[in-house]
This record gives structure tokens, sequence and C-alpha cells, in this order.
């Protein structure tokens, strides 16, 4: 059985800063270098006789389960599909045990109970505050980020709130000092290397297989071919498509339905057959309805821009495990993972490019087919929560 320390956690806590700090004098020394250093900045480390510290807190050379707090906000998609799913099955395994925090949340308590501390898309400098903290104790550092903010256009309030002067000090500073900067995307991984020298990691975010595994797909009408598209707001992002969609709509007439999950690009919302179902907040029940929709093709459309080129291969990921044969732009994107005709079509991002690529799949039931097969080869392959665990354990937890 292992002995309880007979030393209170802020001697431990003093132990680690001042390892952090470069200094060797030796467990007492150490302690109290750290906690000159934490009064003078205003933290201070509290004795566990005066708080509610669990036994578990209490580090030990024998530790074998990684103790992991995550700044984040619980409801993002990236959030769910990209930590809680591969972390909750490590933990179930045994390997860690992991906390979230909002932003409003966290305390310096929990970053010193931490062993890794991960902040998820902030760029507030008070969350930095407490990532700056952890590196100071010791801990290890990974900023998971999944959007360039610098490349955010500000014409709109986001644009706005990323381009403060102070936000953008943070980001900066996050990409910086990280010890581990993931991404999900190898197009921004190269860029933040490059720009910030970042130690970056990449690896695709997960899908829940069995989510959808526990529903049935709409049964097909044969006689008609429905395209999809499912996301937030991206009226930019469709400037090249709707035109291509309405040529498509005027030579296949009733044979061709179109539906939209999440935003219908205002000049297709009256159309008699355009249908349009409100977005999902749960992922959980997104996906469920994503995969039973059914449809013979689904859209991704990006814009060609530097903030689009870093983004994720969502679309792809979730097309794929969903079984719909997917279009997409010709961006970084979706390049790295999609191969032409084989487990997609790769247009480009403009109207010729996107018609020609939907009369392609529209007359071809065969490619829709392998097309569909292939990439869920892909999916099934890269996007479990098995794979995605396997990375998170290797190359971030280090167990």
């Amino acid at each position: 059985m292992k002995q309880k320390s007979r030393y209170p956690i802020s001697y431990h806590l003093g132990y680690r800063a001042g390892q952090a700090r470069g200094f060797t004098e030796g467990r007492e020394a150490g302690y109290q270098r750290a906690l000159r250093d934490v009064r003078a900045t205003g933290r201070e480390v509290q004795s566990s006789e005066h708080s509610n510290i669990d036994k578990s807190t209490i580090l030990s050379e024998t530790k074998k389960t990684v103790r992991v707090l995550i700044i984040s906000a619980i409801r993002l998609p990236s959030y769910q599909i990209g930590i809680r799913q591969p972390l909750s099955l490590l933990e179930s395994q045994g390997h860690c045990t992991f906390e979230v925090k909002s932003k409003h949340e966290v305390t310096e308590q929990h970053v010193a109970d931490a062993d890794i501390v991960i902040v998820q898309r902030s760029v507030e400098p008070r969350v930095y505050k407490y990532f700056e903290l952890a590196r100071i104790l010791g801990k290890r550092t990974v900023y998971v980020i999944d959007d360039y903010y610098e490349a955010l256009p500000q014409t709109n309030s986001i644009g706005k709130y990323y381009a403060h002067p102070d936000r953008q000090k943070a980001f900066a500073d996050f990409l910086k000092n990280a010890d581990i900067v993931k991404v999900d995307a190898p197009y921004f991984g190269k860029l933040l290397v490059e720009k910030y020298n970042s130690n970056v990691i990449y690896f695709p975010a997960s899908v829940d297989f069995a989510w959808i595994e526990q529903v049935e797909k709409k049964p097909k009408n044969d006689s008609v071919i429905v395209i999809g598209y499912e996301g937030a707001n991206k009226e930019q992002d469709f400037v090249a498509v709707v035109p291509a969609l309405l040529k498509i709509l005027n030579e296949y007439g009733k044979f061709i339905k179109l539906e939209f999950y999440g935003f219908v690009p205002e000049s297709l919302s009256q159309h008699p057959s355009v249908s349009y179902n409100n977005p999902e907040a749960d992922y959980r029940t997104f996906i469920r309805k994503l995969y039973q929709s059914n449809w013979d093709i689904g859209l991704a459309p990006l814009d060609d821009t530097p903030f689009n080129h870093c983004k994720t291969n969502n679309k792809f990921r979730e097309y794929a495990a969903c079984g719909i044969p997917g279009i997409y732009s010709s961006s970084p994107a979706y390049t790295d993972w999609v191969v032409h005709r084989e487990n997609g079509i790769i247009v480009p991002h403009t109207e010729e490019g996107w018609y020609e690529g939907m009369k392609q799949l529209i007359e071809d039931r065969l490619l829709r087919a392998r097309i569909k097969e292939r990439a869920a080869e892909v999916a099934r392959k890269h996007f479990t929560i098995n794979a995605c665990a396997e990375q998170w354990k290797e190359q971030i937890l280090h167990i």
C-alpha cells in the first residue's frame, strides 16, 4: 500500500515550482524560493491543513494516473469530439483523470492539482495567467486550437473581438509558450511552426460510431437525388455554389432536392425544392440526424481565404462517417485527406467547378457508391475514438 506523504501539499507544490525555475538546492530550499515568488505576484500556495484537497492531489513519485485540467467551454463541438471523447476512453482505461473548467470557474488550486493543463481555443489574458502559473509550477501545458484567429476579417463583431490587442497578444503568447500546440489541420500546423516556432502536434478529431450505429437511416427514394449541407452560417462560402445549385435545379427539376441543416443561403430559402432544419446544439443529436439524412451528396464549400486554409477536415470526417459522398472545395482543409474520385470529389471553388462536380455525382451512381465505401474505410481507420485516444496517449499525455 502506498504510504501517505508526511509533508503538506504546499511543500510538494513549492518543490515542483523550484524545480521548474532551475534550482536544486534541495526540497526545503526549493519550496521556500517558489513560495516567495508566488506570494510576490499575489498568489498564495495553500497549506493542506486549510483546504479541501483530496488525498489524490498529493504528488507522488510513484503516481501512475495523469491528472488533466482542461480550460474550455463544454458545449463546444470541438471539445466534445476532439478532447472529451478520447480522454473519457483513456480515463475508463485508468490512464488519466480529467476535469473541465470554464474560464469563470478555474482557480489556481485547479492548476496546482493537475499534472497537465490544457487550454482550448481561448484568447483571454485572464486564462493565459493560469497557463503561465502552470508553467511556473512545472506542469505540461497544451494549447488546443483549430482556427487561425489572426486571419479573421475584422468586418463583424467576431473579427473585432479577436482583433483586440490584448487578445492578439494572449493568442501569440499561448502559441509561443505552450509545451505543445495541438492542431486539427496540417496546413495550420506548418504555419504556426514557421511563424511562432510552436511545438505542433497534429491529428484529427474523433467520431463516436456507436452514436450513429444506434439509429437507422431514412428510406431512400431512388427517383430523387438529395443534396445536403450541414453547418453554421457560411454565406460567403456559398457565393460560388448558389448559382451552380440553381443551375442544377433548373436542369434536373423535380429529380433534385436540397436539404440544409443549420444554415441555408438567403437566395435559396424560398425555393420549393429546398428544405431547412434548425441547427442542433447537442453534437450527438446532430451527428445522428446527419447519419439518418441518407443524403446522396454532401456539400463542403470553403472560400479561398487564409482563414479557411487553416480549417479542419470536419465535413469530410462527418460525411465519411455517415456514408455521404462529398464534394469539397480545393482547399488545404480537404486536399490532405480527399483523393479525387476515390473518397470524394475535389472541385475548384468556382460556379463552374461546383456545377461540374455535382453533375458528375448526380449522373454516376457507381461513382457515388465507390466514394461512399472508400470514405467510410478512411473514417473507420483514422477517425474512431480509439485512434484519437491513442494519439492523445502517446503524443500529449506521454503514457
